[in-house]
């Protein structure tokens, strides 16, 4: 009898499991697989008056317009120098900050390693916008100050921030945060045993952390490198915010133009060819970054053996060290954001001035209250930021549970689909998601807010089904095992269990997600109508049509703070996990 029970509890519970397992499969499979299908399809088609499910020919016509035009390969050109200059710059300046952080004795390194993150709260839109306030050829403020101090003649320059230069400038400041943090920790770790050992050898510091240190930090450096080329190869935020004006064109920024023309209609075919081109690159990269992250242990320099990091002394070279972690904070925070605050306080477009304090306002924040299209961006915000935080953790959670718990065939197969995500571009994806509910309006969601949950869940699964996939491997198969043998159903182990244990990590990711849709760009533009309008979308809208810098500003503040609060509930969060 008690085996027949046990028979029927272990029946029970594999149904569970797959029934738990449909769930986010049928979920991940509709979100990830028909704009990737559909996307494809669409380069075979004449789609220069139509849709691309609707009746036309197939052909070939679009790839042989991306590659026999030569405006191509001055997009080629333009990406890869712009991705691999801004990378490349933010590399070298992430490797300095990091090494003088983790390796040295320079004053308050722990405080410094938090200011370092501050940037990331800036969104790259917005920092794109305070630097074209800051030095634009004309009105930039820098520009202003620079002609008044040197006696400049003309109303143009010295700097300009709409160039190509410009447009990587800022890049680098905003790729650096991101990168101290991937490669921060091997750096803490390293064993300076290996170092001593070089120095014994007769080896000086120089010599020892250019032979030594850097070949086995290797590994770190070229997947920081990798990852963040794909990521510069798809960024449109800042090259549209700086470039289009200019006529500087990279693959993103063409791809947005193609949907979106000045005059006449879009062409989604040829738009698709030239996403296809940036989603093999991107491919191309990422597929390298997995293969050095499957060579790690080549470069493993931590053992059991016990160790203690060792500090190098700068001596008085600390306050030039420190001189430059400010320089940095200066650029890559401080200015831009005291820009925006002050552009938000005036009444008209001013250099910051003695005389500017006395026309200090609220009048653009009180004009945003008085804007309809603004109240909506705001509940469309929040409404967005809560519902995809909400609906991708809960499909993420249930996707890595079932990859790592599941006992039967095929259960990972809804997170390798995920994984899919992290090849595509966020302006491919958007373009794909376009054509989805564009070719089946029947579904009746596009240009409403729930194109954009969609699109956003999708795009944030990779990275939350990693978080929660690492959160579940630490909780060890007995404690689940346990509950089932005393008598708990696979339901009630799951909910009483494993949820309780995994809050901690959920609510985390779930902060993470909400920070990131609340600041997402990229996608919302290439997806925007008056209907489903959001507070990025409304801030490139208002600041491409360029005459409203106050309300640009403004609002802007307002998204910064509402990224420095939920930022600020992240870090308590994260220092709530940690306690468990």
């Amino acid at each position: 009898m008690s085996e027949i029970l046990a028979q029927g509890k272990r029946r029970l519970s594999l149904s569970f499991e797959k029934l738990i397992f449909f769930l986010p499969a049928a979920v991940v499979a509709y979100l990830v697989l028909p704009p990737l299908a559909l996307l494809l399809l669409s380069t075979f088609r004449s789609t220069a008056d139509r849709l691309p499910f609707e009746p036309g020919p197939w052909t070939l016509a679009n790839y042989l317009q991306v590659f026999s035009s030569g405006e191509t390969y001055v997009l080629f050109q333009n990406s890869l120098v712009y991705a691999l200059c801004s990378v490349l710059s933010a590399l070298a300046i992430a490797v300095v900050l990091v090494w003088l952080i983790e390796r040295t004795d320079i004053p308050g390194g722990n405080l410094l390693f938090t200011l370092l993150l501050i940037p990331l709260a800036i969104p790259g839109l917005i920092k794109a916008v305070g630097w074209s306030l800051l030095a634009s050829p004309r009105i930039g403020a820098i520009n202003v100050a620079l002609r008044d101090l040197l006696g400049l003649s003309g109303d143009l320059g010295p700097l300009n921030i709409y160039s190509l230069p410009g447009i990587i400038f800022v890049s680098t400041l905003s790729h650096v945060p991101s990168m101290v943090l991937m490669i921060s920790g091997s750096f803490r770790n390293f064993d300076p045993a290996l170092e001593e050992a070089s120095e014994v050898s007769g080896a000086s510091g120089s010599q020892t952390q250019l032979l030594v240190t850097l070949p086995l930090l290797k590994p770190a450096l070229y997947a920081a490198f990798i990852y963040y080329l794909a990521d510069a190869l798809d960024d449109f935020q800042i090259p549209a915010v700086l470039g289009l004006n200019a006529g500087i064109r990279v693959f993103s920024t063409k791809i947005f133009l193609a949907t979106r023309p000045v005059s006449g209609l879009p062409d989604y075919g040829l738009a698709s060819s030239y996403a296809m081109v940036l989603f093999l690159l991107a491919m191309v990269l990422i597929l390298l970054y997995r293969r050095m992250m499957q060579q790690h242990q080549r470069f493993a320099v931590i053992t059991g053996k016990g160790y203690r990091p060792r500090r190098i002394r700068l001596g008085m070279w600390k306050y030039a060290a420190l001189a430059g972690v400010a320089l940095y904070l200066l650029l890559a925070a401080l200015l831009p954001l005291s820009i925006l605050v002050w552009v938000s306080l005036q009444p008209f477009l001013a250099a910051p001035s003695a005389e500017g304090l006395g026309r200090l306002t609220l009048v653009n924040y009180r004009s945003l209250w008085g804007m309809s299209q603004f109240k909506q961006a705001v509940l469309n915000t929040l409404l967005v930021s809560l519902l995809v935080a909400s609906g991708t953790m809960l499909i993420s959670t249930l996707t890595a549970w079932t990859a790592l718990r599941g006992r039967f065939r095929g259960s990972s197969l809804p997170d390798i689909l995920t994984f899919v995500n992290a090849a595509v571009p966020s302006v491919v994806f958007g373009l794909a998601i376009m054509f989805v509910y564009l070719s089946f309006p029947i579904l009746s969601i596009y240009g409403t807010v729930w194109i954009l949950i969609i699109a956003l869940m999708t795009r944030y699964l990779t990275y939350s089904t990693r978080l929660m996939g690492g959160a579940i491997v630490q909780i060890h198969q007995e404690l689940e095992e346990a509950s089932e043998a005393s008598g708990a159903s696979a339901w009630t182990t799951f909910r009483r269990i494993t949820l309780p244990i995994l809050f901690p990590s959920f609510l985390n990711g779930w902060l993470w997600v909400a920070v990131h849709a609340l600041r997402e760009a990229t996608i919302v533009v290439m997806l925007m109508t008056p209907a489903n309008v959001v507070l990025s979308a409304l801030i490139w809208e208002r600041f491409q049509e360029g005459s409203e810098h106050g309300l640009v500003a403004a609002m802007s503040i307002l998204v910064i703070a509402a990224s420095f609060l939920l930022t600020f509930f992240a870090r308590q969060a994260l220092l709530r996990e940690r306690s468990y």
